[in-house]
């Protein structure tokens, strides 16, 4: 299944976010009152060190995307369940303009795309533009590192279980 997610920093403090996986296509919003993209990143590498279940809260006030991730062997179904006019600070929910989406895809090819994101982004921003479009977190460095260490055991774990000819 192909998979792109996209990660765009739009004005300072808001990023645009947009997942397709097939005849699936969703776009989202975030504002920096969550680390949205240090979050995505960090609950990826849970997943890829073995943790089965990890759950990201991404705001976009007034509304909140929550990101739910379960891994089963080497696939992890992502479910994305959005409110319109949600508030974090609160339990109680008003569920006009409800919605969620699931799909289902390897979790190498998920932390491959959020990897390919965060080097767009650190390419096409650089340290000065990142702390200009995202002045209340920095960019996910540490993450991003330890992401392409995963991905690269991973990789040499597949190479090495391949039978000789």
């Amino acid at each position: 299944m192909p998979l792109s997610l996209r990660y765009a920093l739009t004005t300072p403090g808001r990023a645009l976010i947009a997942l397709e996986a097939d005849d699936l296509r969703v776009a989202m919003q975030a504002t920096d009152a969550t680390d949205a993209l240090g979050d995505l990143a960090r609950a990826t590498t849970m997943l890829l060190e073995g943790a089965d279940r990890a759950s990201v809260v991404l705001e976009d006030a007034p509304g909140v995307h929550e990101w739910s991730f379960e891994r089963r062997g080497i696939v992890v179904h992502v479910r994305i369940h959005s409110w319109a006019d949600r508030s974090s600070g609160s339990a109680d929910m008003v569920l006009s303009q409800e919605r969620s989406v699931a799909i289902a895809c390897p979790l190498a090819v998920l932390a491959r795309e959020l990897v390919l994101v965060l080097d767009v982004l650190w390419v096409g921003h650089g340290p000065d533009g990142w702390a200009r479009l995202s002045p209340r977190y920095p960019y996910p460095k540490a993450e991003r590192r330890r992401l392409r260490q995963l991905l690269s055991v991973e990789a040499r774990r597949a190479v090495e279980s391949e039978p000789t000819g």
